[in-house]
């Protein structure tokens, strides 16, 4: 199953790197460099888009800002944009909270 993480939203600068709209309570484990993420164009549907590995996240006012291998300009940056972030779900740790399920 598929778990969403984020979502690309604009370019940030001219090397590449965009903002995350960040849909997980573990961003920093999520977008750490060498992560691979697979890409869609809607939540709901497959991860039709590849896989785009992290080279690098940083917070900046209040922002996740990452760059992507292969990713190295404002053009190919927007390109990404609206694209869904996600992970299988076997990639994530145990749950060990009672209160918590994962479906």
């Amino acid at each position: 199953m598929r778990v969403i993480v984020g979502r690309i939203g604009r370019p940030h600068g001219i090397r590449g790197e965009v903002v995350i709209g960040v849909r997980t309570d573990e961003p920093d484990l999520r977008f750490a460099a060498g992560a691979v993420l697979d890409v869609g164009r809607s939540p709901e549907g497959p991860a039709d888009g590849g896989q785009l590995k992290v080279v690098s996240a940083r917070w900046h006012s209040g922002q996740l800002l990452v760059a992507f291998g292969g990713v190295t300009d404002r053009t190919a940056a927007g390109d990404l944009t609206g694209s869904w972030l996600s992970v299988d779900s076997g990639q994530l740790p145990e749950v060990t909270d009672p209160d918590e399920c994962r479906s």
